[in-house]
This record gives C-alpha cells, structure tokens and sequence, in this order.
C-alpha cells in the first residue's frame, strides 16, 4: 500500500507519543487521527515533542474512522479500553496493529471472528522489539536442556498489568519442554506460578522494558536477557506490522509470525 492512513489511539501515553514521534518520519505513513481521553484538544505533534501536526487529540473514535477513513488502527492503551476500542475499528473494516496486552483467549477469539466477518486483519504482539523475540525463541530453544527456569521481568512504575505479555508469551514457550508441576499456593515473594514457570514483575520508574529467562542445571544457571532502554526499540516492529497487517484476514499474534 503505498500510503498508509493511521489513527493512534492512545496518543497521549508514553508509547503513543513515541510512535507519533517515529511515523512522523515515515515518507509513506500519514497520521489522521489521535484518540485518548486525556489531554483533549492537544496538538498530538506538541505532545509527542515535534511540530504540531495539526491533529487535535479526540476520545470520538468513530467520528474519527468516519471522516477520515484509515487504512490501519494502533492501539497501544489498556485492555478494557481496547475491548471497546477494538471491535469498533475491525466493524468498520480497518486493519488493527496493537501492543495492548492481557487478552484471555475469548478477547482473541472475538477480534478473529469480527475481523474474519469484515474482511479485514489485526495482529497483536506482547512486544515490538526484535531483541525481545529473539529472547523468547533463545529462551525456548534451552528450555528442551533444562529442567527449571524463572523469568524476572522488569517494567515503569507505570504499567498497569502484572505480570507482562512477554513474560507470558515466554512462560508458553518454555513451559512446553519443562517438567509440568503440581501448582502450589506460595509467599507473594515467589512470584505468579503460570504454566510451571515462575514469573516476577518489578515496576520501578526509569525501567522501559527489561527481561531475563533464568535456566538452572547442575553446577550452572544459564540467564537470557534482553533490554529496551528506549521505546524507539519498539518502532521498527510496529513500522513492519503496519505495512504487512494488510496482507491476510482474520489474526495473527506475534511478532515472529511477521519476520522474514
């Protein structure tokens, strides 16, 4: 497609003004429409920190698809928001990219369905980073060699869900090759129990996005990090899934079902 028409939604949080920021840059990217319920009225280039763009922040999502007729949708909020938000943009026939995490099974199974009943895409990833996909594939190529493993994920006070996406993504990975034990109720201090695989979530400001998947074997400890020190890391997957969520129908989830 050759030029993409985007709506954000989100465009006042963190992640919303970086990728205002990054598509801004983009020859074939134009930004038509920034949905948020906070700082309505704003210029959303002001807020992301470069010249205005003459789009003012709205919460009237429709108004917006109506009028200016995107090609594709970004969601980056939260889950209840994006439970509403969602099924709106796929009734109207625009694609969906999204980074909002902590869909259950039945969320995946209504985007699929309303995306498969208006001919249209959406592809969801826990997270946009190519590192971090690589971490996970790392992380569940070990776990066929070990028999324990623990994953510490490390996040800004800000994040409202615990543990993170990507933390879940790779306890599925990994929890397919290890010994599947009995769940016991434990301390807090122990972390979340998911699959076998025991997850820990610290939330300090400053942090961005920081995991390591730990394996333990005999006499060693095998860790696999990855870091996201800027949410810049996160726009080169978000730029792909945008220029590649038009080539199917129907959903896909994961940043590895994308890569070349």
């Amino acid at each position: 497609m050759s030029n993409l028409r985007v709506v954000v939604i989100g465009a006042s949080g963190k992640m919303g003004r970086a990728i205002i920021q990054g598509l801004s840059k983009e020859a074939d990217i134009t930004i038509v429409g920034g949905i948020d319920v906070h700082n309505l009225g704003e210029d959303i280039g002001k807020l992301a920190g470069i010249l205005p763009l003459g789009i003012l922040v709205t919460n009237q999502l429709e108004q917006v698809l109506l009028k200016e007729k995107p090609n594709a949708v970004i969601d980056f909020t939260h889950r209840l928001a994006a439970q509403k938000n969602i099924p709106l943009v796929l009734k109207n026939g625009i694609s969906v990219v999204a980074g909002t995490t902590g869909f259950d099974e039945t969320d995946l199974n209504k985007f699929e369905q309303l995306a498969l009943e208006n001919k249209t895409s959406i592809f969801l990833a826990p997270n946009f980073s190519l590192g971090a996909v690589l971490m996970m594939k790392f992380a569940q190529i070990a776990s066929k060699y070990y028999q324990q493993s623990e994953i510490i994920e490390y996040h800004n006070d800000q994040k409202v869900d615990s543990p993170s996406g990507t933390a879940l993504a790779t306890s599925k990975k990994i929890a397919v090759n290890l010994p599947q034990k009995e769940l016991k109720t434990e301390t807090a201090c122990r972390g979340g129990d998911f699959e076998g695989v025991k997850i820990h979530s610290v939330r300090l400001q400053s942090m961005v996005a920081h995991q390591e998947v730990l394996f333990a074997g005999k006499g060693e400890v095998l860790t696999i990090r990855h870091d996201s020190f800027s949410r810049e890391s996160f726009l080169p997957g978000i730029l792909l899934a945008l220029r590649k969520v038009h080539n199917w129908q129907g959903l896909k989830v994961g940043l590895e079902e994308i890569l070349e």
